[in-house]
């Protein structure tokens, strides 16, 4: 949720030189959230908080051509992005990994986040490799992490990792007029 046009490269080199990056997608396959789990995320958000200083003013979950994937606008130009979500297990904060596979507006990286959704608003962390809880627990190499070790580190920590950290991303649902 989370690059940017012009600003989407400062972002998106930020995010490659800070972690949230990994060689190849990060999913828990047997947790994948399918086209009924989707439906209560679809729709558009108003962009209360952005990993970035420019916001965009809202973001559009939808599914095109079998994918879900959200835009937005920025800089006047409309950007889309592909993600899987998937459940974290053992989570008891209901938590969910939001994997962004490699695309254009990416760089060609993988990246990861874990995301809330509750009945107003979505609040969605970055791990960062200086963030509380993930400096201890996952090892990145060359500012990415491994897979594998981004899957574990999740299942175990995620509740405590956004105890002590402050989500960088806050939407809020818009009502449906």
């Amino acid at each position: 949720m989370f690059v940017f046009v012009r600003r989407t490269i400062v972002a998106c080199c930020l995010l490659l030189v800070a972690g949230c990056v990994t060689e190849e997608l990060v999913v828990y396959k047997d947790n994948v959230v399918g086209k009924k789990g989707m439906k209560p995320f679809l729709g558009t958000y108003e962009v209360k908080q952005w990993l970035a200083s420019k916001k965009p003013e809202s973001v559009r979950v939808s599914k095109k051509d079998g994918e879900f994937s959200f835009s937005f606008v920025q800089s006047d130009k409309k950007i889309r992005m592909q993600f899987v979500l998937s459940k974290i297990p053992n989570t008891k904060k209901d938590l969910y990994l939001l994997s962004l596979p490699s695309q254009k507006d990416t760089k060609r990286a993988n990246m990861f986040f874990i995301g809330k959704a509750e009945k107003e608003q979505t609040r969605i962390w970055a791990v960062f490799p200086n963030s509380p809880v993930a400096n201890e627990h996952l090892k990145f190499q060359g500012f990415k992490a491994k897979a594998v070790d981004v899957k574990k580190f999740l299942a175990n920590h995620a509740d405590a990792f956004v105890t002590e950290n402050e989500p960088q991303v806050t939407l809020k649902k818009k009502a449906k007029h």
